[in-house]
Formats: structure tokens, sequence, C-alpha cells
């Protein structure tokens, strides 16, 4: 994956998962195994940084992203499988309609 994004909103129940460019928010990340004081992380191909909310810590250089990433990048997969069955749904649907609507036309 090329970037990778993870900033907690407001606490660890309301994320937001970005991977490479696609963003899901209000996720529920308490699960993942998050390091206390985490706020972000971002990840660019084969580097990055996590930031923390204490001012005293600093932020963190990354050249391999932490074990509990894999965890945090499934939520992000649940959350993109949902969006995918939704948009599915929802052309299926309008191509039902669609097709009613010729069918309508076409009668006498």
């Amino acid at each position: 994956m090329a970037k990778l994004t993870i900033v907690l909103e407001d606490t660890i129940d309301n994320a937001s998962v970005g991977k490479d460019g696609n963003f899901y928010s209000h996720l529920d990340l308490s699960s993942c195994g998050i390091p206390e004081n985490f706020w972000a992380l971002q990840w660019s191909g084969s580097a990055g940084h996590i930031e923390y909310n204490s001012p005293m810590i600093q932020n963190e250089e990354i050249t391999e992203l932490p074990g509990w990433v894999s965890a945090c990048v499934s939520k992000w997969d649940e959350a993109n499988a949902v969006y995918i069955a939704a948009a599915a749904a929802e052309a299926a649907a309008a191509a039902e309609a669609a097709a009613a609507a010729a069918e309508a036309e076409q009668a006498p």
C-alpha cells in the first residue's frame, strides 16, 4: 500500500483511516491495540511517522508499520466492503428502475 493515514478524531472509538486516499470515518479502533497517547500515523510507501497527543512524547519516525496497523487496515477493509455492497445495491436498484421505466414507455 502506498499511503496510509490513521487519525483518532477524539477517542479511539471514533477514528478515521485512509488507504491510498480513500477515507472512512467514525471507525471503532478500540480492539486494534493502538498504543497510549497515539494521535495519528502517516505512512507513504516505505516510511512515515507516528504522532502522539502528549507534548511529552516526540513524533516517531518509522520505516516499518507497527503490528497493530494491520488491525486498523482490517477495519478500513470492512468499511470499504460495506460501501461497495451499498454502491452495488444502489446501481442494481437504478438499473431496475430504468428497465421498469423503459418497459412502461413501450406498453400500449
